[in-house]
């Protein structure tokens, strides 16, 4: 009787210590990318420090590869208060705020990342936002992280300047301005989510993505026959952290802030980590057999200046305000 007295009194007490150190409040998060990729690792240590910062009130249970939803389902979602976080990327915002395709447009052909940061983390940014915001009824936790610069891979076709994408299948992964830089260079985009690539490449559908190094590497898309790569840098891929109003107004104050303030304060970390990945998923990929070019100057000249001439064209086609394109040239000095 006394050993069971032990045993009622030690579960008792393992029980009062789960309930002790139990989250009080946790936020779910959507991602379509591996665990190995540069936003869920990164994610984790998020969560890790939200965690820790918030004195184990609040937890964020991370849902990966599309568990939950795909990225370009991953907003809306978040909107119908489906799932209480995503971070997807600005293009898949487009078809409800047509500004989020801002990146994917000419004028960001060939952009360094501070002179993107001067955009994103300026008044323009806080302009598209609040636009977010308000066409969704969600909050954006604040600055974006970054993927990084669009690579573009091919199975076939050894690629070393941007006209060698001429009548490829290229896959995109979203957003009108993409698939119509596409179309200006020559190529056939089609979109498809990223948990659908490797099939899409076995089956011939695509020979072809702009996607990015890392992206590439954490998928060992070498096992689906990517064999080439070129670094054109067309654009640079960022996710934007949307949050369910629901979910943030549920919070306590205190742990709004927690939330709010750890982003900010890791989020120039991230991106530097991010284009660290990027090496080093180039030389993975090397290591793999997928051979990069990096073309010359001259030739991305070229091609910047045959799609900055359809870009006002564009601009209207999209429904794209020309007044936030005037304020992100008055950034970029473009």
């Amino acid at each position: 009787m006394k050993r069971l007295a032990l045993i009622a009194t030690a579960a008792a007490g393992a029980l009062f210590a789960g309930a002790t150190f139990a989250a009080d409040f946790t936020i779910t998060v959507t991602l379509d990318t591996s665990p190995q990729h540069v936003r869920n690792v990164w994610l984790k240590d998020f969560a890790q420090a939200v965690e820790e910062k918030s004195g184990g009130k609040l937890e964020l249970e991370i849902f990966e590869a599309a568990a939950k939803y795909k990225d370009s389902e991953a907003a809306a979602a978040v909107a119908q208060g489906a799932i209480d976080m995503a971070i997807p990327q600005y293009q898949l915002i487009s078809r409800f705020v047509p500004e989020s395709d801002f990146e994917q447009l000419p004028m960001f052909y060939g952009l360094g990342r501070d002179q993107i940061y001067a955009v994103v983390d300026g008044e323009v940014g806080d302009e598209l936002h609040e636009k977010i915001e308000n066409t969704l009824g969600v909050k954006v936790l604040g600055r974006p992280i970054d993927l990084g610069f669009g690579t573009v891979f091919s199975t076939d076709v050894e690629l070393k300047t941007p006209s060698d994408l001429a009548g490829l299948k290229v896959r995109v992964p979203g957003g009108p301005a993409t698939v119509q830089r596409y179309e200006n260079m020559g190529a056939v985009p089609v979109q498809i989510a990223w948990p659908d690539v490797p099939q899409a490449l076995q089956t011939g559908t695509i020979s072809s993505l702009w996607s990015t190094q890392e992206s590439v590497a954490s998928a060992k898309l070498w096992d689906a026959g990517v064999k080439y790569a070129m670094e054109d840098r067309q654009a640079i891929v960022q996710y934007v952290p949307l949050i369910s109003q629901q979910a943030l107004d549920k919070l306590p104050e205190d742990l709004r802030a927690v939330l709010v303030d750890t982003w900010d304060a890791m989020v120039d970390a991230q991106r530097d980590f991010a284009a660290e990945r990027q090496q080093r998923a180039r030389d993975l990929n090397a290591e793999n057999g997928i051979v990069t070019s990096d073309p010359d100057a001259a030739a991305l000249a070229e091609m910047r200046k045959t799609l900055m001439a359809v870009q006002p064209a564009l601009v209207e086609e999209l429904g794209i305000d020309p007044a936030f394109i005037d304020r992100i040239a008055a950034v970029t000095g473009e």
